[in-house]
């Protein structure tokens, strides 16, 4: 039996429902198998604490999307493409809240925002309707700097594909929300699926691999190592443009490739070298 059933079986009014009872006598939790109502008569204050850690905090409205892409409602009528865009946000001045942070962020789009909803106290998402007037994903770096700037914050994107209406949204969302945790604590602030596609797909093997452990362990006993090999690949191999991200004169920095290539048999000017000292840096 599951902490639902013991909560439905515990309180006489509680009942299953697809969309939350928004009304002043009712409170409603999201669950795996929909909105779990209740009414507040029934519990006490601490029963209502108790229950807000099981289940999390009670619905204030409902969004038809947030209830789609959370396997707790039907499909909403969809034309064109759509496209995801997750956002950690970090506050720092109390005085602006996630609404008035939100708000400013939906006044910057020129396209169609189908929802905005929160997943937690500092995450969101925004579904915009596609069109060939949406923002490239390198545009949003000026949007997280303006919104930052206005409103005292540390902002982080991670933005979707443009996705036709027939393929499996909700999938399609999962996926790209578990790329955006798995890579949210990197120092980006605009991240994307081919951005994070090295670490996301290959984490579980990499994690598994006694031979890329090995070879983590044999090539990077000197700490900067790291940095210089991840300033590489993100400089697509160029050690003029890595060297100026590292503050590092081209000649030192080719100095340590080299005794990096004789040390180890890679030669990070190949590319399949590059990427695979760049695995081992995640």
């Amino acid at each position: 039996m599951t902490k639902l059933d013991d909560i439905l079986q515990l309180y006489s009014t509680a009942k299953i429902s697809e969309q939350p009872e928004l009304t002043p006598k009712s409170v409603s939790f999201m669950c795996e198998k929909g909105y779990l109502n209740l009414t507040k008569a029934e519990l006490t204050a601490r029963e209502l604490e108790l229950l807000q850690v099981i289940l999390g905090k009670p619905v204030k409205h409902y969004d038809p999307w947030q209830a789609f892409l959370c396997g707790r409602g039907k499909r909403p009528v969809i034309k064109g493409k759509v496209r995801f865009i997750l956002g950690k946000v970090e506050f720092k001045n109390s005085e602006f809240s996630l609404a008035t942070w939100k708000k400013a962020l939906q006044e910057m789009f020129t396209t169609e925002i189908l929802a905005c909803f929160q997943l937690k106290d500092d995450e969101f998402v925004l579904v915009e309707q596609g069109s060939v007037t949406s923002y490239e994903s390198a545009d949003f770096l000026g949007i997280a700097q303006s919104l930052d700037a206005e409103l005292n914050t540390k902002t982080k994107f991670f933005i979707g594909d443009l996705w036709p209406a027939e393929f499996d949204l909700a999938q399609l969302f999962a996926e790209e929300q578990a790329i955006f945790k798995k890579t949210a604590d990197k120092n980006t602030t605009v991240m994307t699926a081919a951005k994070g596609a090295l670490d996301y797909f290959t984490h579980q093997s990499r994690k598994q691999s006694y031979l890329l452990k090995s070879y983590q362990e044999l090539f990077f006993k000197e700490p900067q190592l790291k940095k210089i090999i991840q300033a590489l690949y993100q400089a697509q191999g160029n050690t003029t443009l890595a060297a100026k991200k590292l503050y590092l004169h081209r000649n030192s920095l080719q100095y340590k490739l080299n005794r990096f290539a004789a040390e180890s048999g890679l030669d990070v000017k190949q590319m399949d070298d590059l990427i695979f000292c760049y695995l081992l840096t995640l």
